[in-house]
Formats: structure tokens, C-alpha cells, sequence
């Protein structure tokens, strides 16, 4: 008897609970679509970040090689010039030696005409 009284409410409480689910999963379709779209948007934005980071990459090991090459060069550049610095110290050796013979000369050849000139 109580279920036939109440019939009439709950036949007019089930349309807005019927309502109620349907918006409740209208929202959840509009959040997980909201969802994928930023997922979307954030595999977009990896795929960027990828490439930029591929083209970075590169250009390091580009860099790399080159920074390769200088150290070769300057390497040889440094060995060519200590070849030259021993060189030149050998030459101004040298050098030094026949400046010192020649001055050691000309001081015992002076002493020698000096000695003649008071001679005579």
C-alpha cells in the first residue's frame, strides 16, 4: 500500500535523476576529452622538443668534430713552433760562441799592433 502512495513521487524523481546521470556524464565525456585533447597537445609538443633536440644534437657533434680538427692543428702548430724556438736558441748558441772568438780576436790582434806600435 505505501509503494502504491509513493509510485507517483518517485515517477517524478526518476526523469530528474535521469537528468542528473546524464549531465554528471556529459561532464566526465567533456573532462576526458578535455583530457585527450591535452594529451594531444602535449605528444605535439614532445614530437617538437624531439626534433629540436635531434637538430641540437647534430649541430654538438658537428661542433665536435670540429673542435677535433683545431685541437689537431694547434697541436701541430704548437710542435712546428718549439721546433723553430730550438732552432733559433742553437743558432743564437751559435752565434754567441763566434761573437765571443771574434771579440777575444780582435782584443789579442789590438794588443798585437798596439805592442808593434810602441815598439817602434
Amino acid at each position: 500500500m505505501q509503494l502504491v502512495e509513493l509510485l507517483p513521487h518517485v515517477a517524478r524523481l526518476v526523469p530528474i535523476a535521469d537528468r542528473y546521470f546524464a549531465s554528471k556524464q556529459a561532464g566526465e565525456r567533456a573532462n576526458q576529452a578535455a583530457l585527450a585533447a591535452m594529451a594531444e597537445g602535449v605528444q605535439a609538443d614532445l614530437g617538437q622538443v624531439t626534433k629540436a633536440h635531434a637538430g641540437l644534437y647534430r649541430k654538438m657533434q658537428e661542433q665536435e668534430a670540429q673542435i677535433a680538427e683545431m685541437r689537431d692543428e694547434v697541436r701541430q702548430a704548437r710542435t712546428a713552433m718549439e721546433q723553430r724556438v730550438e732552432t733559433l736558441e742553437r743558432r743564437l748558441a751559435a752565434a754567441s760562441r763566434w761573437i765571443k772568438v771574434g771579440v777575444s780576436l780582435n782584443v789579442v790582434l789590438l794588443l798585437i799592433i798596439v805592442g808593434l806600435l810602441l815598439r817602434k
